[in-house]
């Protein structure tokens, strides 16, 4: 089968033909019908620092769906021909704590393509003890291969506590932003200012057609004199998902006193930002990380029903041969989402 992998430790993909998963006794075998390129997988791509850990070679990919097409011998939990997609990391199924159903405390977990073979490919094996979840027969594969960027967005959402009226800012107008974007419209925001750069005008015209009330690029207009233009004290949360360190300083004086900086980026180096600022105003900065079985089953319920569109976000669709333009796509950011069908 065609395969997506990083070979070794520096910039560059390679398209490969590797062998079909093995399928043993608790493995589940999917066909990959969509698999959605992340912030992580370009940096993996440009092997930016932070990545070194990785087991090298490796399939890369863990935003995908799929359907099932073979179960071992000991799987209970998944027929074949269901349609899924599922949380990508998991219990190994084959430690000692697993074979006596303690998977959560599993002495070996992995993650699809950082610590095993990922869904860059046409076939992707998990374990017996993966989430998987079954998707909806409304639901496109492709708009379910969002499923877990849009689970890193609720993530977020729920950790900030917004209420119906209240004000949000958000940073970055790439995936994870345009998905924040979608739920602060669907939580009650009264006003959201989306923010990014001249290299995103395409990605801010998305933002301005999933419900943005401001837009504002940061390299013509500075966001912190914006928002205390808008807001008279400044907004009620920030939420940073462009990953750019500078942007921390500036959540931080773009909030009102009492104010949330929720951070969502993976940011290329450390930030530096106004301690006196954060404590005098009584500000927080909460890092939002991850995500549980029920945010998956909610984030489907939402992509179900047609509150979240995810179809907006996807401008480019490139078959797996093609993969090496699509990472070009995405680290450009002439693309909001880029989704590899094998």
């Amino acid at each position: 089968m065609k395969a997506v992998v990083k070979k070794k430790a520096a910039p560059g993909i390679d398209l490969l033909d590797v062998e079909v998963p093995a399928v043993r006794d608790t493995d589940i075998l999917i066909r990959v019908r969509a698999g959605s390129l992340c912030g992580s997988d370009v940096h993996i791509y440009e092997w930016t620092a932070g990545y070194d850990w990785m087991p090298l070679p490796i399939t890369i990919g863990h935003e995908f769906s799929g359907e099932v097409a073979e179960i071992g011998a000991k799987v209970e939990t998944a027929r074949v021909g269901d349609r899924v997609t599922a949380m990508p990391t998991m219990p190994c199924s084959r430690c000692s704590l697993c074979q006596v159903g303690k998977g959560e405390a599993c002495l070996d977990k992995l993650t699809l393509g950082l610590r095993t073979n990922g869904a860059f490919a046409e076939y992707v094996r998990l374990t017996a003890g993966a989430n998987l979840f079954q998707i909806p027969d409304n639901l496109t594969f492709e708009a379910a291969a969002l499923c877990e960027p849009l689970c890193v967005a609720m993530k977020a959402i729920d950790l900030s506590g917004i209420k119906p009226g209240e004000r949000a800012a958000l940073l970055g107008p790439g995936p994870i932003g345009l998905l924040t974007l979608q739920l602060l419209h669907a939580a009650g925001a009264s006003l959201i200012m989306m923010a990014g750069t001249t290299v995103d005008t395409r990605r801010l015209e998305i933002a301005r057609r999933l419900g943005a009330d401001v837009l504002v690029k940061v390299d013509a207009e500075d966001p912190v004199q914006k928002a205390k233009r808008l807001t008279g004290v400044g907004f009620d949360f920030v939420f940073e998902a462009s990953g750019n360190p500078q942007s921390v300083s500036q959540g931080v004086n773009m909030v009102r006193p009492g104010g949330k900086v929720i951070l969502i980026g993976i940011h290329s180096g450390p930030a530096q930002f106004d301690a006196i600022e954060l404590v005098r105003g009584k500000k927080s900065i909460i890092g939002a990380y991850g995500y549980e079985p029920e945010t998956w089953q909610r984030a489907l319920a939402l992509l179900s029903s047609r509150r979240i569109q995810v179809e907006e976000m996807i401008t480019h669709r490139v078959p797996l041969a093609e993969a090496q333009e699509g990472f070009e796509l995405a680290a450009s950011r002439r693309a909001a989402k880029v989704l590899l069908i094998p």
